[in-house]
Order: structure tokens, then sequence, then C-alpha cells
């Protein structure tokens, strides 16, 4: 067992939200990461995508879009969406309130992500 408690993570600054790594490889046992993931109000995720992760999103807090391969999803606390490579992929919150998820990332490998 290993807790994690709320708010000892250590944030990164990305292309229009922030990220927290929750669990790594090593303690999942697996090439996997969980991360939780926070978009502020009135703020995009531009287009990317990766080669080889394979991307589960599910909503804790807020509301926001998720486009994948040009198909546009609302998504509210609850929902859950999974993003397969190498599915381009971009994030909206258009609201006035931080949109919070957890990504749960499987086949992970280091620089996988690529910028439309």
């Amino acid at each position: 067992m290993r807790p994690l408690r709320a708010g000892h993570w250590h944030w990164v600054e990305g292309k229009g939200y922030r990220k927290a790594v929750l669990l790594r490889a090593e303690a999942l046992r697996a090439p996997a990461l969980v991360q939780l993931v926070e978009i502020p109000p009135h703020t995009a995720v531009p287009p990317h995508y990766h080669k080889t992760s394979l991307e589960v999103f599910h909503i804790i807090a807020g509301t926001g879009s998720m486009t994948i391969d040009g198909a546009t999803h609302q998504l509210a606390p609850g929902d859950t969406l999974t993003c397969e490579p190498p599915q381009v992929h971009s994030a909206a919150n258009d609201s006035d309130q931080t949109w919070r998820y957890i990504v749960f990332k499987t086949n992970v490998t280091e620089e996988d992500t690529y910028w439309s």
C-alpha cells in the first residue's frame, strides 16, 4: 500500500494545462501512468497524439470538451473517454470553473507526445 495524500504531488505546467503524476510504472508494475490533469477556465490544450500510449480520461470536476480525430465530445463528472494511438486529440474548457480529470495511460514510453 502506498498512500498519496491530496496536495502532496508535484505539478508540471503543460500547453494549456497542468498535470501531476499520481502513480508511475514502478508502482503500477506495468508501462503505465496515472495523472491528475487540470485545465483552467477558458483554456485549451492544442491537438496532439501519442504513437504508443492509450489514454483513458475520467472526469472528476468541471466540464469541457475533447475532440478526437475530429469528433467532439462534451464531458462532465463521471464521464469516461478513451483515446487510442495515434488518434489526434485536444481538450477545451469553455467554462468559468477549472476542469479536472484523471488520465490512465498504458503502453507509456518516453517522449511520446507529438504536437500537431
